[in-house]
């Protein structure tokens, strides 16, 4: 037998992978389990969601997983052909195209990640407590004879977890601690019986990594996201200057880690490909951000509304540090100081200092119920003396930055017409690539008229149709130019590119070293 590779999901699409690599003697890895969005709007969506007491029936029903014997035993996983032994799974980093459907793992099959995408799935899990992409397995078992439900549904049974396996990489000197009630700690040694690296990678979401494993006679190498930092010197110096040595380190993660490949042939390298379709992708990176959205709250005396993911915790430091500069406040939801919160247990570096913490805010949301994190979070906000309430803000719009994208945009309600009416939105997240996206920022464009609110990053004509200008926002991914860079310099010996929709850009540059089956054996 020869070493395999078995590309589940995440071939000729952006996100959902699923990549399996066995050995010899039958004995493998998987690399992510992501939610393969493109897919899974076909059957669902908001409103309409896999049955719990049935979803791994459901999923497998409508081919959104794959058939192989990897999932938990208490969701009645049926038995399929294969005798592949998975020994792990590496999760790449924290946005759900790679990690979304992980609740479904066998918890015989340990997690291998970093401290920092432990906190960002952890919270996740919390936040959105769904079976599929639970962390902490709450145990599913039949319903009894005299109930009233099906006795095929599958339902939790009451303050019973099962432990699952956990490998953790530190990113930094700091050991994070398991809850041993939830989970068995393991050491990367345990894992796999030859090399194994992870290296952590410089992408959109902290705590991005890839992994780099001796399978028999072959190094394999599994970007996941990744991005490059500052080329040139003067680059640097901005970035040492303005935005801090943590930044600036946090850029060279992908150098240091296609630095280690260099010298490690034969080599399969798997890569991402995501932007080497899209035309006229913006070539900013966070320095641009920085400079250009500070230039606009610089220019306002309004109210400042910003809209970037919190999980992108270097966006939040950079938008914090405008506040700084701009003697403002910077106020985010609740959920997403559960994300800051959480990624400062893990990770001592993403504490806040005082003085950001005096620059911070926490809005008090009109919500009448809180549960789980975020009551959690809400309470410690109350006990820090940062809640804030709307008044604040309507008394003195000019001294705050607040937090606000599409799924909290009817938190303005509470703000006065006059406070809104020319207040500043500035656009700082990903533009909308889907059909569904598109309607999205449509309804958002009718916020944006009804209270003649000025935009920054994104335009709306008389049309509808909406413009993004992308000044404000630097791609997760690397550009299709530093791409062919990269692999030329380190000059793998086979290529399998994943997370693209446009395999043919890899062969016109490196022909038949790459590989465009789903499934292969070298």
């Amino acid at each position: 037998m020869r070493l395999k590779v078995m590309v589940l999901d995440g071939h000729d699409c952006i996100g959902g992978n699923k990549i399996l690599v066995v050995n010899n003697h039958n004995d493998g890895f998987l690399l992510d389990f992501g939610l393969n969005f493109s897919k899974w709007s076909m059957y669902f969506e908001e409103y309409l969601k896999p049955r719990t007491g049935k979803v791994l029936h459901d999923l497998l029903k409508l081919g959104l997983v794959p058939k192989i014997n990897i999932y938990r035993k208490d969701l009645e996983a049926p038995e399929f052909p294969g005798n592949e032994r998975v020994h792990f799974l590496f999760l790449s980093h924290g946005h759900e195209d790679h990690t979304g459907l992980i609740g479904l793992i066998s918890e015989t099959i340990p997690i291998l990640t970093t401290n920092e995408t432990l906190a960002i799935i952890s919270t996740n899990a919390e936040i959105r407590q769904e079976v599929w992409n639970e962390l902490y397995l709450r145990k599913r078992q039949r319903s009894q004879p005299d109930d009233i439900y099906r006795p095929d549904v599958l339902k939790t049974e009451k303050g019973a977890f099962i432990r699952r396996g956990i490998c953790v990489y530190n990113t930094f000197d700091n050991h994070c601690e398991l809850a041993k009630d939830f989970f068995e700690s393991y050491e990367i040694k345990d894992l796999w019986k030859e090399q194994l690296y992870v290296l952590p990678v410089y992408h959109s979401v902290i705590g991005a990594s890839g992994l780099v494993a001796k399978v028999d006679d072959l190094w394999v190498a599994y970007t996941g996201d990744f991005r490059t930092g500052p080329q040139k010197r003067e680059e640097e110096s901005f970035w040492e200057q303005h935005l801090g040595q943590r930044r600036l380190s946090l850029s060279k993660r992908t150098e240091n880690f296609f630095q280690f490949l260099k010298d490690k042939k034969p080599l399969l390298l798997i890569t991402e490909g995501t932007t080497v379709s899209r035309e006229n992708e913006s070539s900013n990176d966070e320095s641009d951000v920085y400079k250009n959205a500070l230039d606009v709250v610089q220019k306002t005396n309004k109210l400042v509304v910003v809209d970037f993911s919190v999980k992108h915790l270097e966006r939040l430091m950079s938008f914090l540090k405008i506040a700084l500069e701009t003697d403002r406040t910077l106020v985010l939801m609740p959920k997403d100081y559960a994300y800051l919160t959480k990624m400062g247990e893990v990770e001592p570096i993403w504490r806040l200092s005082d003085e950001e913490l005096r620059h911070l805010r926490v809005f008090h949301t009109a919500k009448t119920n809180f549960a789980g994190l975020e009551k959690l979070v809400m309470e410690k906000a109350r006990d820090q003396g940062i809640l804030l309430l709307p008044e604040s803000i309507n008394t003195h719009p000019s001294s705050y930055m607040l937090c606000a994208g599409y799924w909290e945009f009817q938190n303005i309600l509470d703000l006065d017409e006059s406070v809104l009416q020319g207040s500043v939105y500035i656009h700082s997240s990903s533009e909308a690539y889907t059909e569904e996206q598109q309607m999205d920022f449509q309804r958002f464009g009718n916020w944006i008229k009804k209270f003649c609110i000025k935009t920054y990053g994104v335009e709306f004509d008389e049309k509808g149709s909406i413009i993004f200008t992308r000044e404000f926002h630097a791609s997760g991914h690397v550009s299709a130019e530093k791409l062919q860079q990269i692999i030329d310099e380190v000059d793998p010996t086979l290529i399998l590119p994943v997370h693209t929709t446009f395999r043919d850009w890899f062969v016109e540059r490196w022909g038949n070293r790459v590989i465009q089956e789903d499934f292969f054996q070298i």
